[in-house]
């Protein structure tokens, strides 16, 4: 009986061993670590952007882990007593006014308000001109975007108000430029746009480029259509990451920041996978979501102990829960040394076997 018993023993051990060295050279889940958001929301504190604090923060409460850290909780606890108490609303307010620019709501109106009408478009070019004169740095994309809106302004009432869209486009990116969000590939296409457009039928030209813009700003808002456009290279990347935004809405900034921005290559290449499983495998960061990828949605997950999804029975949930154990408690040294005693042991009987064999 041991003599049977011994080598069906070692098979199976064998067997256990190269299975999970073979699920470990696909993707090591041992490797995964969760990020921590606390270190780099201080940091936004400390800079004092508290919009993109609390957007950062608030995206990893979605998972369990954060919701039991007590620091991060009394952290955007904190950043949201910040953010709507008097003094600092009025400080983004003269900030906006006074240094054209903030990522505070109250802030962005006072500065936007200016750049929507006409007074605006001819300030800007009116100092553009001025550091022209003087022989100074000329912004050449301030000048373009000024004389367009100059032009959108003028044809809004011809054209019934259908150019209004385009002013609005305008405004909001003349803001992006005082941010320092706007990319040089941009900022080249709209100058070469406003070289060429001199009435209002080739006014709409520029749509091409602004309706990714637009499109952005009505899923996720003002700061994050800064943030996402400022991440883009191209017109055609721009457009990737329009949809993007369009599957993870709010979300979109903070995945990018939390991977690296390599959520968004990562998203393109699993657009089947749920939003909600997405966005728990980036709380890794960038090794989450290459998990993800190699091992697929439903293998992940199991192997993070995550059943609510997927259809088992309690065996099946036993073994798997068994299975991951395994995956995480045995070294990987262990595994060679069992698979090289194992394989050992049945070379040496076959061995031992052929003799007695052959004087038979």
């Amino acid at each position: 009986m041991l003599k049977i018993l011994t080598p069906m023993v070692i098979l199976i051990a064998i067997s256990i061993s190269l299975f999970i060295l073979q699920e470990r050279k696909v993707f090591d889940v041992n490797s995964l670590v969760h990020i921590d958001p606390v270190p780099y929301t201080k940091l936004l504190m400390q800079k004092n952007k508290y919009v993109e604090a609390e957007e950062y923060l608030s995206f990893f409460m979605q998972q369990e882990y954060v919701q039991k850290n007590a620091e991060a909780k009394e952290l955007l606890e904190s950043i949201v007593l910040k953010r709507t108490s008097y003094s600092y609303q009025a400080e983004k307010f003269f900030e906006g006014i006074f240094e054209g620019g903030s990522d505070e709501d109250i802030g962005k109106v006072s500065a936007l308000v200016t750049d929507f009408f006409v007074i605006g478009d001819i300030r800007d070019l009116s100092k553009e001109g001025i550091r022209y004169a003087y022989d100074e740095r000329v912004d050449g994309f301030v000048v373009a975007l000024s004389s367009l809106g100059l032009l959108a302004t003028a044809t809004t009432f011809y054209s019934m108000g259908t150019t209004a869209s385009i002013k609005s486009s305008i405004t909001l990116l003349k803001y992006g430029q005082k941010m320092n969000k706007i990319p040089k590939w941009f900022q080249r296409e709209i100058v070469n746009y406003a070289k060429t457009t001199k009435d209002v039928k080739s006014l709409y030209n520029i749509e091409i480029l602004l309706t990714p813009i637009v499109k952005l700003y009505d899923t996720v808002g003002l700061n994050q259509t800064l943030n996402i456009l400022k991440k883009s290279k191209s017109l055609k990347e721009l457009n990737a990451l329009v949809k993007f935004s369009s599957r993870f809405g709010k979300n979109s900034q903070p995945l990018l920041v939390a991977t690296n921005n390599r959520a968004f290559e990562y998203a393109m290449g699993m657009p089947k996978v749920s939003n909600k499983n997405f966005i728990f495998a980036s709380s890794y960061g960038e090794n989450g979501l290459k998990g993800l990828s190699r091992m697929g949605e439903n293998k992940f997950m199991r192997r993070l102990g995550f059943y609510s999804n997927f259809t088992k029975t309690s065996y099946k949930g036993n073994l798997n829960t068994f299975w991951n154990y395994l995956l995480k408690k045995i070294p990987t040294y262990w595994l060679f040394i069992i698979s090289f005693l194992g394989l050992f042991y049945f070379v040496y009987k076959f061995v031992s076997f052929l003799p007695e064999k052959s004087t038979k």
